[in-house]
């Protein structure tokens, strides 16, 4: 784990910043013995990670794609195509059906 903790004078002004993952000198161990930094230091060696929640659940199953058949992975419940290519793809094919289907004048 890392970790900064930053120890400021009266004023405000820093004094020090210390890192988790330093060791210690003489001169900074003596400056820890202080009584106010003392209780700061013993509760940051106390901070862990917290833990990291696993989620068995998938909200969307896989899916196979109606134009090139494909098993992909939707975003949306309701998505049918495995990519922008595919739906282009079927739009068009509708589009030309449509054209050729329509009555001429």
């Amino acid at each position: 784990m890392a970790y900064e903790c930053k120890i400021f004078d009266k004023k405000g002004k820093l004094k020090k910043v210390l890192r988790g993952n330093e060791t210690l000198s003489k001169e900074a161990k003596s400056f820890l013995e202080q009584k106010s930094t003392k209780k700061a230091a013993s509760f940051i060696k106390t901070l862990r990670e917290p833990p990291k929640e696993i989620c068995h659940e998938t909200k969307f199953y896989n899916k196979v794609c109606i134009v090139c058949s494909r098993e992909f992975h939707p975003r949306h419940p309701q998505t049918k195509y495995c990519s922008h290519e595919c739906q282009k793809e079927l739009y068009l094919k509708k589009k030309k059906l449509k054209k050729t289907n329509s009555p001429e004048k």
